[in-house]
């Protein structure tokens, strides 16, 4: 019998036909399913795969004291947190965040801390005490200013204000990093971006990896922070780890529930008035123009007397006498042949007196050396002129001449707002007839003499503090307060605010009209009047421009709604429809598109394709799904929807390629973490010549920490250990790995998988 021959195919060259884009096979969609089990499957995966509950079902595992807005808010952050070891709250003002953030850590049922600025610590008290919850420590900003701290050992902590940790070259910041390793991290603020979005990642870095992001376009927080990443690609990212609800977002989607979403009606107005003549202004802004010590730092002191002179002329001779002060010891650190010390910049510039920009004057000022020595004799000169031109001035002030006036014409209960202590207290002496009082940080004080700053509070709004109306002498109608007073307090007793100076900084204007325009006030709308300076003054400052460039960068934050969309998934993300992975559906609209949904790695992007174009836009995509509702099915076009997927695999590709490239840092070698590698890779060798598995493993696992992205603590812990005077040795590195929690080697995993496709037909 002849033996049996397989007959097989024979496939030649000829045959094959390459495949156009190799990705778009493996984001072949799998089956087509019903435009709402597709938009649910879509909405679950963009919010990490866990759907949020609607209020009725959700109402029995969170506290009764939650409102029907903040219950979403909690739900999402507790999902975020248990993807990425953090988040940030960062509703608008006068949403209640500081409930929302004591349930998140009550649902953990686990121990908790606060890290939150000392005026405040009261406030927590109270809110701790009022729902009986005990043993919670409380750190407070300040300390950690100045004291070494080492990781809480807490399993989640809390900071409130968390804005003051935005500089990472600061001691604060670098405590609380250290503080926070290891610790489950939920930061909140409203206003997290103060100067640019690099303020923003360097806040969540304190709990996010540095490469957390690749997968969404951001290999590299760090390198983002430095050279000030690309607001968009900002934006679509860190909204995954941000809760950020406007406040029209909540009156639209949660009004009608026990608590009413009433907020007051809100008008602005503008005066422009200056402390002094238009002709005495002119000739101190001219002096102050003509100041040239301090070097590089020359600009920014010339800029802070001129912030003074417009506050008030008592402000402006105090900020002279600093100045005059600075030069002494710079020409004497000059005459030396060195810089300035810290504790004489401290001795020049108080801390509390330019918060905000003490944090860019301090390192410049530092740095300069010698430099502009020669300058400090005119300076003198100079200073000398101006207090000439102070000492002749007439007593006029056509600036508190406007305030009284306005106080007088309207009469309401009224905060009034400078970022200068001089000015308040010559406020509070100008206005002593008045029922007028002043807090000045930690100090309070009324027209007849110091008192506690919480009595003076009680005073001015004994509802909003929960007090008793106080006594007829002790009535107060307008509070003076520097911008210390701007985080966290309610006093919407009040009905106006008077912005008597801008700051530094858009995100405390938010900060100073939030203490009144809050959920609860009385007044059917509240006041805004801003003091503009005069012309000469303005023109020197350019402060107006400056500040609507930095509220350009601040909408990144989701303060002005932009990140609204996770919260607009949440009803989409309840139902009870569902889809296989990788299902497509189509409907007919107005605007022809696709919503493409691809998991890269661990992380779910939302890519939207428009004709040729194609972007990485969540936001825009949850508008899309979010309309799916009242829509007309339509056919999958299979043509058309190949065409999406082609457009959208480039993008694709680029994000595979950053998350590869983010376990090596290939482009980012100057870490010294990264050229210990090497070292390590050479103990692993002898550790595999001696069979020595048990620390092989453990050195496999500390060049994957190594080669991975660290959260900013972690990395601080690092330069700790090899700043130490003795030798490194592999032990003391396994040591610092072993301390830490192990290495998610998730986010560095380089696989793709599509999750929907939501075709827009248009309408015929």
């Amino acid at each position: 019998m002849p033996p049996t021959v397989a007959r097989w195919p024979r496939i030649l060259s000829e045959h094959l036909v390459p495949v156009v884009e190799p990705l778009t096979v493996a984001l072949e969609p799998t089956a087509e399913a019903a435009p709402g089990a597709v938009v649910a499957s879509a909405a679950r995966a963009l919010l990490d795969g866990a759907p949020l509950a609607s209020i009725a079902t959700s109402s029995a595992t969170w506290p009764a004291w939650l409102a029907p807005h903040q219950v979403p808010a909690a739900e999402r952050l507790t999902t975020i947190m248990a993807r990425h070891g953090g988040a940030l709250l960062a509703d608008a003002v006068g949403l209640g965040k500081s409930y929302v953030a004591l349930a998140v850590a009550l649902a953990r049922q686990e121990p908790f801390s606060l890290v939150v600025p000392a005026v405040l610590v009261s406030q927590w008290r109270d809110l701790l005490d009022r729902f009986a919850v005990a043993d919670t420590p409380i750190t407070t900003h300040e300390s950690l200013s100045v004291s070494t701290v080492r990781p809480s050992g807490r399993p989640t902590v809390i900071v409130d204000e968390a804005h003051r940790f935005r500089n990472p070259d600061t001691n604060r910041y670098r405590a609380l990093a250290r503080l926070v390793v290891g610790s489950r991290v939920l930061l909140v603020t409203a206003t997290p971006i103060h100067n640019c979005v690099s303020d923003l990642l360097h806040v969540l870095r304190l709990f996010l990896r540095d490469h957390a992001l690749a997968a969404l376009g951001l290999p590299s927080l760090r390198n983002a922070a430095r050279r000030e990443a690309d607001r968009s690609l900002a934006n679509a990212a860190v909204s995954r780890v941000i809760v950020a609800r406007s406040r029209e977002r909540v009156r639209a989607g949660y009004d009608g529930g026990p608590v009413s979403m009433v907020f007051p009606r809100s008008t602005t107005e503008t005066l422009r008035a200056g402390p002094g003549s238009e002709a005495l202004i002119s000739d101190l802004v001219a002096g102050v123009a003509r100041l040239r010590a301090g070097a590089g730092a020359a600009p920014l002191l010339r800029l802070m007397l001129l912030r003074r002179l417009g506050s008030s002329l008592s402000a402006f001779r105090t900020a002279l006498t600093r100045h005059d002060a600075y030069l002494d010891l710079a020409a004497r650190a000059a005459t030396e042949g060195r810089a300035l010390t810290p504790r004489e910049f401290q001795r020049c510039f108080p801390r509390a007196a330019e918060s905000d920009i003490q944090l860019i004057l301090f390192p410049l000022l530092l740095d300069q050396g010698s430099a502009g020595a020669v300058s400090f004799a005119d300076d003198r000169r100079i200073l000398a002129r101006l207090r000439e031109l102070l000492a002749r001035a007439p007593a006029l002030d056509p600036k508190a001449d406007a305030l009284e006036a306005l106080l007088t014409a309207r009469p309401a209960k009224t905060v009034v707002f400078t970022d200068a202590q001089p000015t308040a207290r010559y406020l509070l002496q100008r206005l002593r007839h008045r029922r007028v009082a002043a807090v000045f940080g930690h100090v309070g004080r009324f027209a007849s003499g110091e008192a506690p700053r919480q009595e003076v509070l009680r005073a001015f709004a004994p509802r909003a503090q929960g007090g008793t109306r106080p006594v007829a002498a002790l009535a107060t109608d307008v509070l003076i307060a520097t911008d210390l007073l701007s985080e966290g307090l309610n006093l919407q007793d009040a009905q106006r605010v008077v912005h008597y100076d801008l700051p530094w900084s858009p995100a405390r204007l938010a900060q100073r009209v939030g203490r009144i325009d809050r959920l609860g006030s009385s007044h059917d709308s509240i006041t805004t009047v801003t003091f503009l300076p005069p012309a000469p003054l303005a023109r020197a400052l350019a402060m107006e421009e400056r500040l609507a460039r930095k509220v350009r960068a601040q909408q990144v934050a989701g303060t002005d709604g932009r990140l609204d969309w996770c919260d607009q998934l949440a009803p989409l993300a309840s139902r009870s429809d569902n889809a296989p992975a990788g299902s497509c559906t189509a409907i007919r609209g107005d605007q022809p598109c696709a919503v493409v949904v691809v998991r890269i790695g661990k992380v779910v992007e939302a890519l939207v394709v428009e004709g040729e174009s194609v972007r990485a836009n969540p936001a825009a995509a949850a508008r899309i799904l979010a309309a799916v509702g009242g829509a007309e099915p339509a056919v999958v076009d299979r043509t058309s929807l190949q065409r999406a997927l082609d457009r959208a695999a480039p993008l694709i590709r680029s994000r595979l390629a950053a998350v590869q490239d983010a376990r090596w840092r290939a482009t980012d070698r100057d870490r010294f973490a990264r050229r210990l590698i090497p070292w390590v890779l050479s103990a692993a060798r002898r550790a595999a010549r001696r069979g020595d598995g048990a620390l092989l493993s453990a050195l496999d696992a500390l060049v994957s920490r190594l080669a991975s992205g660290m959260t900013a603590g972690e990395e601080l812990l690092l330069d700790d250990l090899l700043s130490r005077t003795q030798p490194l040795l592999v032990d003391d590195l396994l040591a610092w790995h072993h301390a830490l929690a192990p290495v998610d080697t998730g986010d560095s995993t380089n696989s793709v998988e599509l999750v929907a496709v939501l075709m827009v037909v248009a309408r015929s």
